[in-house]
């Protein structure tokens, strides 16, 4: 009988689900997804994280809570460092130890698989091959890895043509674009808060709902490392994705306006948001407005916020 692996629908999902998807299938595993984020999803991860931590985490040991006790295994990747052009850039600090807060957390958990992704250490596919070596699963490891990076990167280009990175789960993001709408307005946020409803609320949606018209990019790796070679650049990775497609939006997007979304209690997005937001206003005289998202944030609230950002807009633009 296949062994089956769970893989929580949060954080890094939103990135790799792809590489991690195609590498287990290639192995011969059964790879179960968590569902959707849901309000039950989050309510348990908020009565068993830590309140200091941000709202994905919490919805991420929510997800755990609902798929480890159907699998043989779970996924949970140490994301650690990888370098890019002259240095070395780091995770998020929470994320790093992902494994250890589950493990903290939980008292009954399956079979850790638990890949090191410290390029200071060893290459991905090392650490990939490593991490499935004591499940007897080491034949076939090299080629299952091969795949499942091109893999990757077919979603990459894909999820980058789409503006949206849920065809990894099987279904597409509605549609981005609104016809005539007039308005336009860059959002920027990480994958896993602007493209899981359970935690955004629909803020894509909303802006749409409000009469303007998203507008998202995922950068390029060659557009990640400009971004990486700069004397000013963050030490964080998936920082640098927002703040290259900041860029690239403010210089290229044509842009009405500027919605940041984070989460509260994210110490790295407030660094970010804040360089973003100085860009924004004061080099590119583009307005903008930020949201946090928590546990306690309001659908309503969020609506009316967005819904009074683009009326703004509109008046601007007479």
């Amino acid at each position: 009988m296949p062994r089956r692996i769970g893989i929580c629908r949060a954080l890094h999902a939103y990135h790799h689900y792809a590489l991690w998807h195609t590498f287990f299938a290639e192995l011969g595993w059964d790879v179960v997804l968590s569902s959707p984020t849901g309000r039950n999803t989050v309510e348990q991860g908020v009565r068993l994280a830590p309140s200091e931590l941000c709202l994905p985490v919490k919805a991420f040991l929510g997800h755990v809570a609902e798929i480890k006790d159907r699998v043989d295994a779970l996924l949970l990747p140490r994301v650690v460092c990888t370098r890019i052009a002259r240095d070395w850039f780091f995770g998020c600090p929470k994320a790093i130890a992902l494994p250890d807060l589950t493990r903290a957390v939980f008292d009954a958990l399956p079979v850790i698989v638990e890949p090191i992704l410290d390029g200071q250490l060893k290459t991905d596919e090392e650490s990939y091959r490593n991490a499935v070596k004591n499940m007897g699963s080491t034949a076939g490891a090299r080629r299952a890895y091969k795949r499942a990076s091109a893999a990757a990167g077919r979603s990459a280009l894909r999820t980058r043509r789409e503006g949206s990175p849920l065809h990894m789960f099987g279904y597409t993001a509605a549609d981005p674009t609104l016809p005539d709408a007039g308005l336009r307005v860059g959002v920027v946020g990480h994958p896993y808060l602007l493209f899981d409803s359970g935690l955004s609320l629909g803020v894509l949606d909303k802006v749409r709902q409000s009469g303007a018209r998203p507008v998202l990019f995922f950068p390029t790796a060659a557009e990640v490392e400009r971004e990486a070679r700069l004397e000013t650049a963050l030490n964080w990775y998936y920082e640098l994705e927002l703040l290259a497609a900041a860029r690239r939006l403010l210089e290229t997007g044509k842009i009405d306006g500027l919605l940041l979304v984070a989460s509260f209690a994210c110490g790295t997005g407030a660094v970010t948001n804040e360089l973003i937001h100085r860009s924004a206003v004061h080099t590119h005289h583009i307005p903008t407005i930020q949201v946090l998202l928590d546990e306690h944030t309001g659908e309503a609230g969020l609506h009316t916020r967005i819904e009074s950002f683009v009326d703004l807009l509109r008046l601007r633009k007479r």
